[in-house]
């Protein structure tokens, strides 16, 4: 398995994103996979493309359907990507402040934007089982998941495919795809 051959190699935090991408990838690519399909045009709708299709990957993984829809999706998304860029540039503010170069402020804003980001990484899925307080869910989810330190090696794995890997010549959709259907394997993994 893959996760055997990984082991010792790898942190685990590092080693869990690769077993998660491998395990999004064969679902993803098997054929007669609906995931594929779906793809296609989720990337226009935004915040709720892209929460229909996970909508889509979570009744494909469960074998049944999600039963709640996500009209919030773009006020979720919307709040969780604005408070991990506030993260990054006032990270990379103080580095200024201080006299940093560029070469340093810049990469410590990539971290500050993870650590915030991966607060609400099971955001979307918890609002999609309709869970009351999502928020608060998925920073639980986070700690049973090893912490936020944890959770940020295997974000930075999964984040490396979805914004790169169209640059490998694997598609921008499909990598971009591969990331949130990792997300939600992890999400089901916790939630057994």
């Amino acid at each position: 398995m893959a996760d055997e051959a990984l082991s010792g190699v790898l942190p685990s935090p590092l080693r869990r994103g690769c077993v998660l991408l491998g395990r999004a990838a064969a679902l993803f690519d098997a054929p007669g996979s609906p995931l594929v399909r779906e793809a296609r045009g989720a990337w226009r709708g935004g915040f709720r493309g892209g929460a229909a299709w996970m909508a889509g990957a979570m009744a494909h993984v469960r074998g049944r359907p999600v039963g709640t829809s996500l009209p919030s999706a773009r006020k979720l998304g919307g709040l969780k990507y604005a408070f991990a860029l506030l993260a990054a540039v006032g990270t990379w503010s103080v580095a200024v402040l201080l006299g940093l170069p560029h070469a340093v402020g810049l990469p410590l804003a990539v971290p500050a934007f993870y650590a915030v980001e991966v607060q609400g990484l099971f955001l979307f899925p918890l609002a999609l089982d309709g869970v009351a307080h999502p928020w608060r869910g998925s920073r639980r989810l986070l700690l049973e998941a090893g912490g936020t330190l944890s959770a940020v090696g295997t974000v930075l794995v999964l984040a490396a495919v979805m914004l790169f890997g169209g640059l490998a010549g694997r598609g921008w959709i499909r990598c971009w795809c591969l990331g949130c259907l990792a997300v939600v394997l992890w999400y089901e993994e916790l939630r057994a």
